[in-house]
């Protein structure tokens, strides 16, 4: 009897001192993809060859994976505690040390390695902490296929109109220099030599196809690029890095649109405020074409905030090593300023070049537009365009933006259905600004589908009746009559983006507004004489 009791308690004493996972010979087995949650406090400490970084006084945990090939990635950075990794070779009695860490994950206290695997080597990973620390863990182990080195700039530049898709979409929150979760984009899109179906979002505008970087810290501090130094702008489109803090307003979406196999994915930064300088609200979209690889930064109005960062912000494209970028000229890291600009960038060398690269893909016009143009004559701006033909096109809408990113409607033509002969058309804008008024033809067609033309500007020369003095100001402004109303005349104040700030009745041909409250920036004041209105800009500083 005291035999049958006493082989259990052995039994069980060995299971004890031999848990799974607490030294390498019980290492527990893992696979690509797995995602392992623990604590180390109720692990032994481990003496284990010193590799970066050596042993702790705390509890380790080991794991095990047979090498295939595959770049291999052991995350600890959403851990809890000041964590270290080793990764070795060679057998549980003569370990060979292969890459080590201690703190990575954007200067945190984290922990991450990666290394390419050898097809058929076990690699024996020890979790553990830095001196004493031990806690809660959450590991992430990711494989990906390294893709061929791509030629260096295999990207060519190309200055184009101005032509955002909606600023719409699925709304991503981000607080201050941050990066989001993964986002789907909807198709395949090759980018410097390796095909993606998902990107990271940053707060600071850029995207990043480093999946990584999701819910990581995200850097504000610009340098020149190409470089390895931060990490977190590595393979990514810089649209430009810059340091902007969605945290305080603004929105940021995306979305796909449009039909396989030409689709969009679009990221757009809508009235996001710049870091220390959260009066200006910035604006843009970065767009990538299915098919043929090309992609688009669109900037309605960037305006340098000079308080932070000395204004610097990065516009390009960046490789996955470090070692290889595509500048925007002028705009490595120095400061700049841009109102209505579109880039495309076309792939010009395998493997991401496509039979459709050399012209991307442009949705096919249901109309043949010849012209677009537009004249002022007086008090107003007179548009004009001619097709050649045109199917299924039910409407014309004539739409006038100040900044870029909102456009009003001024007037809408009706459209000559399907038609194969020429026709021409006239709209007038009776209430344009003095100065440049920018204007875009949106065509319907009987389904609801839209498209646009380009951007034209035409410059009212026309003397304003209206006046509006001092500008800029810091206190009040005065807004003067050339006559006396026949019946009644307001004002009201808007941003550059529309939104109304403040309305005022005028009292005789002269008022005093005070603007103080205003944060200091550009304004559009609307005036509003006998139902007939000017538009006027001044500025608050």
């Amino acid at each position: 009897m005291k035999k049958t009791i006493l082989i259990p308690f052995i039994l069980l004493v060995a299971f004890i001192t031999s848990a799974q996972g607490d030294d390498c010979i019980n290492a527990t087995p893992i696979s690509c993809g797995d995602i392992l949650m623990g604590n180390t406090s109720g692990f032994t400490a481990d003496v284990a060859p010193f590799c970066v970084v050596g042993d702790g006084t705390g509890g380790g945990v080991w794991y095990s994976v047979l090498g295939d090939g595959n770049d291999m990635t052991t995350s600890l950075c959403p851990s809890s505690y000041d964590t270290r990794v080793r990764v070795f070779t060679g057998t549980c009695g003569a370990l060979i040390c292969e890459v080590g860490n201690d703190d990575a994950c954007g200067g945190t206290s984290q922990s991450q390695v990666t290394w390419t695997s050898v097809p058929g080597v076990t690699y024996y990973i020890l979790i553990h902490g830095f001196g004493a620390a031990t806690g809660d863990y959450l590991m992430k182990f990711i494989c990906v296929t390294p893709p061929p080195p791509p030629p260096p700039n295999c990207f060519v530049q190309t200055v184009i109109a101005y032509q955002p898709d909606p600023y719409a979409g699925t709304q991503v929150f981000l607080g201050d220099d941050v990066h989001s979760g993964v986002v789907p984009i909807g198709f395949d899109f090759c980018y410097f030599g390796a095909d993606y179906n998902q990107c990271v979002i940053s707060s600071n505008n850029y995207i990043t196809f480093d999946l990584f970087k999701a819910f990581a810290w995200s850097p504000w501090a610009t340098v020149p690029v190409p470089t390895t130094t931060p990490i977190e702008v590595m393979n990514s489109v810089l649209s430009p890095w810059q340091d902007v803090n969605p945290g305080v307003g603004g929105a940021i979406y995306y979305q796909t649109i449009g039909s396989a196999p030409n689709r969009r994915f679009v990221v757009s930064f809508e009235n996001v405020p710049m870091f220390s300088c959260t009066g200006i609200l910035y604006n843009s979209q970065i767009i990538l074409r299915e098919g043929s690889n090309c992609f688009e930064t669109h900037i309605a109005d960037k305006v340098f905030c000079p308080t932070w960062n000395n204004g610097n912000s990065v516009h390009g494209i960046h490789d996955g090593t470090g070692l290889a970028a595509n500048i925007y000229p002028g705009r490595n890291n120095t400061a700049w300023n841009a109102t209505a600009e579109g880039t495309l960038w076309t792939p010009d060398c395998a493997p991401c070049m496509t039979a459709s690269s050399p012209t991307c893909y442009v949705s096919p016009l249901p109309i043949e537009l010849l012209e677009f143009v537009g004249h002022s004559e007086l008090n107003t701006n007179v548009l004009e365009w001619s097709t050649a033909s045109e199917t299924n096109n039910a409407l014309f809408v004539v739409e006038r933006t100040l900044n870029g990113t909102s456009f009003e409607q001024i007037a809408t033509v009706e459209g000559a259905g399907t038609t194969e002969s020429g026709h021409t058309y006239r709209a007038i804008d009776d209430l344009p600004i003095n100065g440049n008024n920018y204007y875009r033809l949106k065509q319907i067609d009987f389904d609801g589908e839209t498209t646009y033309s380009d951007l034209i500007s035409i410059n009212n020369k026309e003397q304003s009746q209206v006046f509006v003095y001092p500008s800029p100001s810091n206190t009040n402004i005065t807004v003067a009559l050339a006559a006396q109303p026949k019946k009644s005349a307001s004002a009201i104040i808007r941003s550059t983006l529309g939104k109304k700030m403040f309305v005022s009745g005028i009292n005789g041909k002269k008022e005093i507004i005070d603007v103080s409250f205003l944060p200091n920036g550009v304004y559009f004041i609307e005036v509003i004489v006998d139902g007939k209105g000017r538009v006027l800009k001044f500025s608050k500083n």
